[in-house]
């Protein structure tokens, strides 16, 4: 029956150490503009620097188009400044308490006796730590341990209006289609990407026939724009593909030659030069009779 009883003690001690009362401070408020921002359209747009293109690549800018109802509120928080309770602290704040105790009373009787000479605010503030201490449920206050639990929220709305936003899409993934065929670009951080219809590199070329080129945002399956190609744009791109496959069939450094000639005169001036430089590079023995067919 004893160690019943002391069970009993110690499981009470300890129920009483582990369940205890936050110590409340004060009550803080805080006030602060918050913006509610609302989604109303979105759409997605293709923009080029030509409306019609005029050589072998163009760059093409997406962007997202946001439509949104923004309100702005002003917030009035409400905050219950509190001292968490701890039951470990109990084991120095109790004796720390009991210390106190004395120390409140003369404070007290100072303070009545000096008519306020002795400060009341003193003796109420040691009065306070030492009940606090004492109080096996409760905490000394503590300013580097304070805890703040939402009380009240107010919301009241001081504004309304329409925002439109047009930021560059990026990393979304583009679908080329002329006629049955199609091919994929991807957007850089801009927004930006290129398409290629002729390249040096046989495998990023396209065999466009098309008068037009449908510019899809493959993640949603919308068209956002049509492109149209010129009759001259096609007849210098089939040009310049078929001397560029009658070098690449035999390649050499006269091929070479007439090959750049050939995409020069049709104006592909950028892609001529890198033709050029790429296969001088990959085939320096082709250098000699490139030189002498140029002259």
């Amino acid at each position: 029956m004893r160690s019943i009883r002391y069970f009993s003690a110690g499981a009470a001690v300890l129920a009483v150490l582990l369940t205890g009362c936050a110590n409340h401070l004060e009550d803080v408020t805080k006030e602060s503009p918050e913006n509610a921002r609302t989604v109303q359209s979105l759409q997605y747009v293709v923009k080029m620097d030509q409306e019609v293109p005029a050589s072998s690549s163009f760059t093409v800018t997406l962007e997202r188009i946001e439509n949104a109802q923004i309100t702005v509120y002003q917030v009035r928080k409400v905050y219950s400044l509190t001292t968490p309770y701890e039951g470990w602290r109990e084991s120095y704040e109790f004796l720390a308490g009991l210390g106190l105790f004395p120390v409140a009373v003369v404070s007290n009787v100072l303070s009545v006796f000096t008519f306020g000479m002795f400060p009341f605010s003193w003796s109420t503030e040691v009065t306070k730590y030492s009940f606090d201490g004492m109080n096996p449920c409760m905490n000394f206050e503590s300013s580097s341990r304070i805890e703040e639990i939402p009380v009240k929220v107010e919301r009241t709305q001081v504004d309304s209006h329409t925002e439109t936003r047009r930021i560059p899409a990026a990393d979304e993934e583009l679908l080329i289609k002329f006629g049955p065929e199609s091919w994929r670009v991807r957007t850089n951080q801009a927004g930006q990407a290129e398409i290629v219809l002729l390249s040096t590199d046989p495998a990023r070329s396209r065999d466009v026939y098309a008068r037009h080129l449908d510019i899809f945002l493959a993640s949603r399956n919308l068209k956002c724009r049509s492109v149209p190609i010129s009759r001259r744009l096609l007849q210098r791109l089939s040009g310049a593909r078929q001397a560029m496959l009658k070098y690449y069939s035999a390649p050499g450094g006269a091929e070479l030659a007439q090959c750049v000639r050939k995409l020069e005169s049709l104006s592909f001036e950028a892609l001529a030069l890198k033709l050029e430089e790429d296969e001088l590079t990959r085939n320096p023995k082709f250098r000699n009779a490139f030189e002498q067919a140029v002259k």
